[in-house]
Order: C-alpha cells, then sequence, then structure tokens
C-alpha cells in the first residue's frame, strides 16, 4: 500500500490509535470509508487504571474494528526498537510506540500513552505520516507529514514499538449505524466508582480522558448517519462536559475544591445517548412538528420550541396530549414545568421516564 499523501481524514473524531488506521482505509477503500468506526456506538466500560472503570478500547480491539469495519487486515506483525527493523522491506508500515519519545506530538517528554503513525521510506531517511488531532495542556496535535533520518526515528521508539503490516481487503458493504449500550445498571456502577473513588485527582484526571473518549466517539457515530446535525446539540453537550471535567481536574489538582455537577452531568448524558440516538426521538420530533407545522428535521436539529414562530402555551398542551396519546404515556403532573416541555431533548427524556424506559 502507498503512502496517503493526498487523503484527508476527520481526525478531529478519532483517537490516537484510530486516526492512521482512518488514512490507510480512505487510502485502500475510497473517501469518507474511515467515518465506519462510528457506525456502533458502544458503552461497555472495563475495569482500568486505578480501580476505575474505562472506555477505551485496546490496540487489538481497534485492529479488530479495522477489519471489519474498514477492510484493513493485518498481514503481519513485529516488534522494533531501531529504525532499521521497522519497514522490513515493505512500502508502509503502521507502528504503535510510545507517545513520551515521539517528538512531533505535544505528549513527548510528558506522557506515557500509545500513540500511532505511519512510516514509509525516504529520499535521505524515513518519511513519518500522523494525522492526529487534538488540542492538550502542552500544546496542539495536527495531521503532520514529516522525514527523519535513521538515528531520529530510532530515537523516537527506543522501548520498542509493535509495527503492522496492513494489507486492504473487501471492505463489509452496508454498514449501518446502531448502538449497543449498556443497561442503566452499568452507567449506576460507572458513574459510582468515579464519584466515591478516594483518590479525587487520579478519578478526575482519568474521568478527563474518558469524556473525551466518550464525547469523540459520540461525534464519529453522528457521522455515520445520514442527517448528522440532528444529533448536534447532543453532540455539543458531550463536548461541554468533556471541558467542564478538565477544568474540574485542573482545580483539584491545584489542591482547590471539586466542582460540583460532573457525574450528575455524565449519568445524564449516558443515559440520553439511548433516547437520542434511537427512534425515540424521531417519534417525539414527527409529533412535535405536526403541532407546529413545521420539518421534523428542522425539530430535530435540537433548537428550542420557543424559537419557532408558531410556538405558544396552548401549542405546549396540545404536543403534551398528543405524545401522551400516540406513544402510549402518561406523564406525572410534576414534570409538566416549562423547563422539561421546550427542548427535544428534554422532552424525549420525559418520554422515556414516563413508559418506564432509561431515561
Amino acid at each position: 500500500m502507498t503512502a496517503p499523501t493526498d487523503v484527508v481524514v476527520r481526525a478531529e473524531l478519532l483517537d490516537c490509535v484510530q486516526a492512521n488506521l482512518a488514512l490507510l482505509a480512505d487510502r485502500a477503500n475510497g473517501a469518507g470509508r474511515h467515518l465506519a468506526l462510528g457506525a456502533r456506538l458502544r458503552f461497555a466500560p472495563v475495569p482500568g487504571p486505578d480501580g476505575l472503570p474505562t472506555v477505551e478500547r485496546t490496540l487489538d480491539e481497534h485492529l479488530l474494528d479495522a477489519r471489519r469495519l474498514l477492510g484493513l487486515a493485518v498481514a503481519g506483525t513485529w516488534r522494533a526498537a531501531t529504525s532499521a527493523d521497522l519497514l522490513r522491506g515493505h512500502d508502509l508500515v503502521y507502528v504503535v510506540a510510545d507517545a513520551f519519545h515521539l517528538p512531533w506530538v505535544p505528549y513527548h517528554g510528558h506522557e506515557h500513552m500509545d500513540h500511532s503513525f505511519l512510516v514509509e521510506a525516504g529520499p535521505t531517511g524515513f518519511v513519518v505520516h500522523d494525522a492526529y488531532h487534538n488540542d492538550t495542556e502542552w500544546g496542539s496535535a495536527r495531521p503532520d507529514r514529516r522525514e527523519l533520518s535513521a538515528a531520529e526515528l530510532s530515537a523516537a521508539v527506543p522501548d520498542g514499538a509493535r509495527v503492522f503490516r496492513l494489507d486492504p481487503v473487501d471492505p463489509p458493504a452496508g454498514v449501518r449505524p446502531r448502538q449497543d449500550h449498556a443497561g442503566p445498571e452499568v452507567v449506576d456502577a460507572y458513574v459510582r466508582a468515579y464519584r466515591e473513588h478516594p483518590d479525587r485527582v487520579a478519578a478526575l484526571r482519568r474521568l478527563t480522558l474518558e469524556t473525551w473518549l466518550l464525547a469523540r466517539s459520540r461525534r464519529l457515530h453522528a457521522a455515520c448517519h445520514e442527517e448528522p446535525a440532528v444529533f448536534e446539540e447532543h453532540v455539543r453537550r458531550w463536548e461541554a462536559l468533556a471541558e467542564q471535567t478538565y477544568l474540574a481536574y485542573r482545580r483539584v489538582a491545584r489542591g482547590r475544591a471539586e466542582p460540583p455537577g460532573v457525574l450528575p452531568r455524565l449519568a445524564d448524558l449516558l443515559a440520553a445517548d439511548r433516547v437520542v440516538f434511537d427512534g425515540l426521538r424521531r417519534e417525539v420530533a414527527a409529533v412535535v412538528a405536526r403541532v407546529l407545522g413545521v420539518d421534523p428535521v428542522e425539530v430535530l436539529r435540537g433548537e428550542p420550541f420557543p424559537s419557532f414562530p408558531s410556538f405558544s402555551s396552548f401549542r405546549v398542551v396540545d404536543i403534551v396530549e398528543r405524545l401522551e396519546s400516540a406513544l402510549g404515556v402518561e406523564f406525572d403532573a410534576e414534570d409538566l414545568v416549562p423547563e422539561h416541555l421546550h427542548r427535544l431533548d428534554d422532552l424525549c427524556r420525559l418520554v422515556s421516564r414516563s413508559s418506564g424506559g432509561p431515561e
């Protein structure tokens, strides 16, 4: 496979392992193929560092996704501790190494973590391609192509690297977005683990990564749908939570009081995933659209109902009555307050709670 010099991917949606699988996928199987990485929306935490659960996927799981979703299969793998052992006669290889030693990423000298990149032979040494896109406390990472000498590349993998030859295979046809979401008891256990962890700095530090991963995966999943804009409000809430979590971590790390609100918002958004990304949201939007006399797509974008010229308090009554009739639910009287009835996602949570489903 030749180097992806002319490929541009939505790297702002991807983590540091996915980003360069995406480059290879689009080069092999067509522009936009990498978005299939978001087809399956997951929430399946497993035990992680510091006794905390994590949604971070392993390298092997990412490579399995590459085979199932992108049409890239591992045709060979080996370990390399010097540049001389990286290519082994191949035109291009996918490499995973410790970001702490990689001079082109902001984690260099600061943070130990797996990071991927592509390597090919260059005019005087090697060429490294890295599509990663992120902002960190040590600076920004942006898609990069650079030439390195043999000595410079060897210095980037002093602890060894995992090297893979990935070959294109027939990509699966008809990959459709779907959810694979754990039940409410798993959400409760996940949030409780972070709430009750005695080391608040460690808990919030880890939760900063968790919310970053969750936010990116939700935006990537939205991009797999025909109308990603309809999920924009929900995705922005996830991104706001990731920002709020990082701010909370920085304050606690400086010895200040932990700001409230992070964990309740996390629980709310995980519960909302089940509603926002399934058919219920569209059903509710269809009812609201009929009452307001607008296109359902306009409602699905998540704008507050009062922003529509046809909205009034009488319309709210009509929306409530039609929803109860169409969906077979009965709202609790205490829930019938404006803050629950003026936005689509709030109304969906109310419907879900009234029907006995996850909020």
